[in-house]
């Protein structure tokens, strides 16, 4: 019995030295290697106490989350809650810039709209920035800078 607390303490640390992890990631990690609830429990109770698991840090670098994945704000909220990161916890989220994440990511992606007209260009990236979660807002004032630049 002790073997497999064990064994589920150094697949989750395992999986914690790989990249942050929130508590319900673990958990699922660790459910799919077969390893006992209890164990389980106790796994992330553990990692909670002496602070490797901690959903709050998480949500904290959510700016970070947000300009690395190139994501607006509900784009943000959905990636959270995917994650496991419940509701309480992702309205305490910190502001973020959309309008500098999205038109960083409208330059990354220029090359796939080059060769379209006007408008076309303009759905394109409209379209584009909705799905990743940016708010309508947002979207309006990448589009008047677009035309103002007129890329």
């Amino acid at each position: 019995m002790k073997t497999q607390l064990n064994e589920a303490l150094k697949i989750a640390i395992r999986l914690i030295s790989q990249r942050d992890r929130t508590e319900e990631e673990i958990k699922k990690r660790l459910e799919k290697k077969g390893i006992s609830e209890k164990d389980i429990t106790e796994t992330i109770q553990y990692l909670k106490q002496k602070g490797f698991i901690d959903d709050r840090k998480f949500v904290h670098k959510a700016e970070k989350i947000a300009e690395d994945r190139f994501l607006g704000k509900i784009g943000l909220q959905n990636y959270l809650m995917k994650k496991g990161i419940h509701k309480e916890l992702i309205d305490t989220l910190p502001d973020i810039d959309e309008t500098n994440i999205a038109l960083r990511l409208i330059e990354r992606k220029k090359y796939l709209i080059k060769d379209a007209s006007v408008e076309k260009k303009k759905a394109k990236i409209a379209g584009f920035l909705l799905r990743r979660g940016f708010s309508w807002d947002t979207v309006n004032k990448c589009l008047k800078s677009f035309e103002k630049g007129g890329s």
